[in-house]
C-alpha cells in the first residue's frame, strides 16, 4: 500500500516492529516500532512513559516525512539524533 501511495507522489512513513520487511520491499521511510502487537507503545510501561514513547515514535514518523531520502531508510526513535538514521541500500 505504501509503495502505491509513493507512486502517486504521496510520501509515507511506515511504522514497523519488524523493519527489515518493509526495507526489503524498498519502502522509502521506515520507522522502528516497539512490538508487533503494540507497534507504537509498550503496555508494560506506566501510562506516562507509554505516552512519551508513543509521542517519540509519531514525532520520528513526522520527521521521516520531512526528510528527503534516496532509497529505503530506517528511522529509529531511540537514536539520539536524526543523523543516526540508517540507509538500507
Amino acid at each position: 500500500m505504501s509503495k502505491e501511495l509513493a507512486r502517486e507522489g504521496i510520501d509515507v512513513a511506515v511504522v514497523s516492529a519488524i523493519p527489515m520487511i518493509p526495507l526489503a520491499v524498498e519502502v522509502s521511510r521506515v520507522v522502528r516500532g516497539v512490538r508487533v502487537e503494540h507497534v507504537c507503545g509498550d503496555p508494560n510501561l506506566n501510562e506516562e512513559n507509554d505516552q512519551r514513547l508513543m509521542r517519540r515514535i509519531v514525532e520520528m514518523a513526522l520527521q521521516a516525512l520531512r526528510t528527503e531520502v534516496a532509497g529505503p531508510t530506517l528511522f529509529d526513535p531511540d537514536a539520539s539524533s536524526a543523523e543516526e538514521r540508517v540507509h538500507a541500500s
